[in-house]
């Protein structure tokens, strides 16, 4: 099943990168959550193996940069060609799960949302409404094998109203290698809400259901995100459920040819 979102160079990433990360599948350094291939963890390899990512599906990148270091990170992919970005590594422990409970306790989602979790058996529909309240933000969606929890573990979440109509979402994917240290550690977030529903605390509601579904469906008990600089709204929401900018950031790497001006998602 074909279910690939966001711009041509967007989709051709993710169908590349989802066939070279069953490849490297087997490698502890790499890692997926359905928006192509990175390497989880800074090293001497660190340049090498993002650019040859970068290179072979069109972006890539590096997940845990310590702050220090980044200048220098970003300065030696820029000498070989490659447009790079920087997002913000926020960070959440077991106090996250603690957090999303209590958010929830506080402020359920509105009595008028009713939420569906994206699992093989969902109907494409149900997928295609994930992406579309996604792209409004443009956050690209994973690609469909990921949401559907079927290339690795994880699954999608859809609120909607009693009309139907898809109005925010949510996700996480278990991306880490089972060897790795942070095996317990999920890509967590895709949190959109369209604009005529922002401000009645609906992400807020849906990650904190989010995170709750990870821990007992994906056995999570840490949790990221990437937030960019300017977006404080994020990274008040995320901070408040106890996922919180980090001693690291993510550094992204796009191959101009590909990627000219745009980023690879917001």
């Amino acid at each position: 099943m074909n279910e690939v979102f966001g711009s041509p160079n967007q989709k051709q990433m993710q169908i590349k990168g989802e066939h070279l990360a069953r490849l490297l599948s087997r490698d502890p350094r790499y890692c997926s959550h359905g928006r192509g291939v990175q390497i989880v963890d800074h090293g001497p390899q660190a340049v090498d193996l993002v650019e040859s990512l970068a290179q072979l599906i069109g972006a890539s990148g590096c997940e845990m940069v310590p702050k220090e270091l980044c200048d220098e990170f970003r300065s030696e992919l820029e000498a070989r060609g490659l447009r790079t970005d920087v997002i913000g590594h926020f960070i959440g422990n077991s106090d996250a799960i603690n957090k999303a409970r209590t958010a929830l306790a506080t402020k359920p989602l509105p009595a008028d949302l009713s939420v569906l979790i994206i699992d093989s058996n969902s109907p494409g529909e149900l997928v295609r409404d994930f992406a579309k309240v996604s792209m409004l933000h443009g956050v690209l969606p994973p690609i469909g094998s990921v949401m559907r929890g079927i290339s690795r573990p994880g699954f999608g979440m859809v609120a909607k109203d009693r009309s139907g109509r898809p109005v925010a979402t949510a996700g996480a994917v278990k991306s880490r290698h089972p060897d790795h240290p942070m095996a317990d550690m999920v890509q967590w977030g895709q949190l959109a809400t369209v604009p005529d529903r922002q401000g009645e605390g609906i992400a807020r509601a849906l990650g904190a259901l989010a995170i709750l579904e990870a821990t007992s469906r994906l056995g999570a008990r840490r949790f990221r995100t990437g937030v960019t600089a300017r977006n404080t709204a994020s990274a008040r929401l995320c901070t408040s459920l106890g996922v919180c900018d980090s001693d690291y950031v993510i550094v992204a790497a796009m191959d101009p040819d590909n990627f000219s001006d745009a980023r690879v998602t917001k």
